[in-house]
């Protein structure tokens, strides 16, 4: 599912939805801090890859608990409005990367940039999307 889709979703939550746990470790704000930690990411990660033609540095580890620790870190005073508008800002900084740079040419080096275009990316948010459902679902 889109981000756009998930964070309409994400709009109809409760406030008492955003503290309920979706594992052992997150509740569904922590879980959307992470999301939103990557899509800044993103955006720094894309330019300085254009820039350098060095491949993100996400491609060299299968670690990434101290990243989302920091995300987490990061947003744990924002309230779930502030969180949704900050997810927007960043979908948007993302759109708008991409059409400075060319998308045209972003494929050109699919080598560093293929996880922008995988259609299976999709899956992440789908996957998160569902604990979420499932967590909010739950008496």
């Amino acid at each position: 599912m889109p981000a756009p889709d998930f964070i309409q979703y994400l709009k109809t939550l409760r406030p008492e939805d955003w503290q309920k746990k979706v594992n052992n470790k997150w509740t569904v704000k922590d879980l959307i801090s992470h999301m939103v930690g990557w899509e800044k990411e993103d955006v720094a990660v894309i330019r300085s890859t254009w820039e350098t033609k060095k491949q993100p540095w996400f491609y060299d580890t299968d670690n990434f608990d101290d990243f989302n620790n920091k995300s987490l870190e990061y947003y744990r005073s924002y309230t779930p409005d502030q969180l949704i508008q900050e997810w927007e800002y960043w979908q948007h900084e993302i759109k708008m990367v991409i059409i400075e740079i060319g998308e045209d040419n972003l494929m050109y080096r699919y080598d560093l940039f293929s996880w922008l275009f995988r259609e299976s990316e999709d899956g992440h948010y789908i996957h998160h999307l569902k604990q979420i459902q499932a967590a909010v679902e739950r008496v």
